[in-house]
């Protein structure tokens, strides 16, 4: 039977090339148009044309109108607040503005200002960029335009001039991701409280339908594809430049942008980047940074699953912290904005457009500002944590919050601190802060301990990439990144170890070990004190708790050239080390950390030479003189608490609607709630989780890059003691609702510092 079926579709098989081989549906072709009369012919090819129209019709409806019609419904607030943040209280703070609306060299798929005020919704005339519409997507909008935004587009959304296209392009800065708000009702006023620095709440990422990308696709194909709808936009784009040549020239780059945006869309959704939905609030970013940057820009093989989306963070006082990111990954300030500004879209020069390595003094031109960066950093150190407006959300009982106090004195300091640094380490890793400019060391915990979802973790530490396309090879990668080593070492050598000899040695930056010689023969004689010593001096890089003791033994020897061996032996046992890690560092497999921090150091120092900055200046711009020297760890950062009530969601992947449940067993913690609205818990700190209105997405805490789990206080706690086994994410004793209740109300008053540590304000423009 099988057979007889095998044979009978080879027979047709067989039949079917012989008749494409012969050319016979030519010939069927031929006496079919021969007996095909003018009319007969006349009427195909009208009801063809018809058919492809309706065909498009359809399309175009599905393509443009759905998606209008899924537009969340927007809640409207009354009044909005500027709590005390040293920004000022009203919308037209020059604080404010300039971290709202200063560019970084971002671009989105070459979206033009203009282009995006101008567009009209996909089904009408009303203005996309419409500020209740946007609004409806979770975006802030200031209550009326300014100089500085003149169609009153949200926070964040500002424009640079790119030379490469010679236009003024749409730039979305980090305000628009790191800039909360939080409503609430009272006394029958709807009040929206601005909270600079906060977290955001829109779904900026995603592609799902009706959402912001979606629909601003649909209405510019709608835009490109309507005679009339394009010809109004050109006018009110091109405005007195408006002529037939004008309208053509935009018509064609207007056409490639879609394209880009269609290409990304087909991208993701092919190749099933993104599987795990980020929703409101949250963006997976930095596997979002290595697929944009190292994907988008060079190979496939770059682009990794995105499966741990987090939080977008507050971020005042950071500039006062050690380590930033979830992970503790990043510790100079430019390294970081230059990270968020390539991952958001700014152009880099990889390769040339057939895929080929450019001449190596034309690699890594970039679109990023480092001079505006370090100017929106500048203007965040002024930036304190917002401060309880009591008006709105009510008194503060103050004995309640004391007894808060003592429960977080006993169980949340321990690990959230925050840890000042001594002067000495303070000399070390930010040489230019001043007296009242402090460093506060994060204290890390392993992902065993602290127990939350590990996904962010895992994939930082896990997800390669290859740069060997853009023409670096290992030994580029090395002379790239030690002199950075060697420049940490010599500050080691002089704040440290106190040695003129060994910082002359090290003034040269292609210094070996060899060239480093002992003046007696101590080192050699005790083998097993140097390496104790050694050890404690390998710590430097993210503990400098042994620093003192270490130099207490050192200086027990009173032969001075006994010292000065140890010190030696010591700073060249460090860069051996250093040189075999390098060693091992391959241009083909490189982790997320490396591949960004290669990438950042080229481009800067790039940025630098090319505009002739002074070392002075180039120290200044970095922040404070900070070393751009990474760390990777499968931990996650306990980050200072002074405002947190500000910023829900919680964990680092928002998977707790409120502090309340945050302080409570697992086991009480919502499995699912909408996030979405804005509308403040003012009682359990918290956003409301009830949907009123389509504008939310479910939080499902089930799948995995969502789990609730860790951070908890619960029954069966083991008090820590160093040496103890992890007890994955069990962190404290279980809490009475009353005391987290305290908690609470403490959290609401909290301050990480006492000290005034107003910033000196950092002009780098004029070294």
């Amino acid at each position: 039977m099988i057979k007889k079926i095998f044979s009978r579709f080879f027979t047709k098989l067989k039949s079917v090339m012989i008749y494409i081989v012969t050319l016979g549906f030519v010939i069927d072709l031929y006496r079919w148009l021969k007996k095909l009369t003018v009319l007969k012919f006349i009427k195909t090819v009208a009801i063809s044309i018809v058919g492809i129209a309706l065909l498009s019709i359809i399309g175009l409806f599905a393509l443009v109108h759905y998606p209008a019609t899924q537009i969340p419904e927007y809640e409207k607030v009354d009044k909005t607040i500027y709590v005390k943040q040293g920004w000022g209280e009203t919308s037209q703070s020059v604080d404010r503005q300039r971290y709202y609306y200063t560019p970084q060299g971002t671009s989105l798929k070459g979206m033009e200002y203009d282009w995006f005020a101008q567009l009209e919704m996909p089904w009408g005339e009303n203005r996309f960029s419409d500020p209740d519409h946007l609004r409806a997507y979770g975006f802030i909008v200031d209550d009326r335009a300014t100089a500085n935004n003149p169609y009153q587009l949200p926070v964040g959304f500002t424009q640079h001039y790119d030379q490469a296209s010679k236009a003024q392009l749409l730039d979305i800065t980090c305000a628009a991701c790191h800039s909360g708000q939080l409503n609430f009702t009272k006394n029958g006023t709807r009040y929206g409280v601005r909270i600079d620095g906060g977290q955001a709440m829109h779904a900026f990422t995603t592609m799902k339908v009706g959402h912001f990308v979606p629909t601003m696709i649909a209405a510019m194909v709608s835009t490109y594809a309507n005679p009339f709808k394009f010809d109004r936009f050109a006018k009110n784009v091109l405005k007195n430049d408006y002529n037939s040549k004008s309208k053509a020239a935009l018509n064609n780059r207007f056409g490639l942008v879609i394209m880009n945006f269609l290409k990304q869309g087909y991208n993701d959704v092919s190749k099933g980047l993104y599987p795990l939905e980020e929703g409101f609030g949250r963006t997976d970013a930095l596997t979002r940074i290595g697929n944009t940057v190292f994907g988008d820009n060079l190979v496939d093989k770059n682009y990794h699953i995105a499966t741990g989306p987090v939080s977008y963070p507050p971020v005042w006082n950071i500039w006062k912290f050690d380590w930033v990111q979830y992970g503790a990954s990043v510790k100079q300030p430019m390294a970081r904005n230059m990270g968020e500004a390539l991952g958001v879209g700014a152009h880099i020069s990889f390769t040339d457009n057939y895929g080929r390595a450019l001449p190596k003094e034309q690699r890594f031109n970039s679109s990023v500002m480092p001079l505006q960066i370090h100017q929106i950093e500048s203007t965040l150190q002024k930036l304190t944590e917002p401060k309880w407006p009591e008006d709105i959300f009510g008194q503060i009982d103050h004995s309640k919050a004391g007894r808060g106090k003592a429960l977080f004195n006993q169980h949340c300091v321990g690990c959230h601190g925050p840890f000042v640094a001594s002067d000495m380490i303070k000399e070390i890793d930010a040489p230019l802060k001043t007296a009242k400019e402090p460093l506060w060391l994060l204290k890390t915990l392993s992902i065993e301990e602290i127990g939350t979802d590990p996904n962010a973790a895992y994939n930082f530490i896990n997800n390669r990439f290859d740069l060997s396309a853009t023409g670096l090879s290992d030994k580029d990668i090395v002379q790239t990144v030690r002199p950075i080593f060697i420049n940490q070492l010599k500050r080691l050598a002089s704040v440290v170890l106190n040695s003129d000899q060994l910082v002359n040695i090290l003034d040269n930056i292609n210094v070996t070990p060899n060239d480093f010689n002992f003046k007696t023969q101590w080192v050699e004689e005790h083998p097993e004190q140097i390496t104790q010593l050694a050890a404690k001096f390998s710590n430097w890089q993210s503990s400098y708790s042994s620093m003192e003791s270490l130099i207490d033994e050192i200086n027990q020897f009173n032969d001075n050239d006994v010292q000065l061996d140890i010190k030696t032996s010591l700073i060249k046992s460090q860069l051996t080390a250093i040189d075999v890690a390098l060693d091992q560092l391959n241009v083909n497999n490189l982790t997320v950390g490396e591949a960004l921090n290669i990438t950042g150091i080229i481009i800067r120092e790039k940025y630098y030479k090319d505009n002739n900055f002074s070392p002075e200046k180039q120290a200044c711009l970095d922040g404070y003189a900070s070393l751009d020297l990474p760390q990777q760890l499968l931990s996650y950062k306990a980050r200072p608490l002074a405002g947190i009530w500000a910023t829900p969601p919680f964990l680092h992947n928002g998977s707790v609607p409120t502090i309340y449940q945050l302080l409570s067993p697992v086991t009480e913690r919502d499995q699912s709630f909408i996030v979405g609205r804005r509308e403040f818990d003012a009682t359990n700190l918290g956003y409301q989780t009830t949907a009123l209105s389509n504008s939310g997405f479910k939080f499902n805490t089930l799948l995995s890059g969502n789990k609730n789990i860790g951070h908890e206080f619960r029954a069966g706690y083991v008090p820590y003691k160093k040496g103890n086994s992890p007890q994955y994410g069990v962190i404290g004793p279980e809490l009475s609702p009353k005391e987290r209740m305290e908690l609470i109300e403490y959290l609401k008053i909290h301050q990480d510092s006492t000290t005034n540590t107003t910033p000196t304000a950092q002009s780098c423009t004029e070294l």
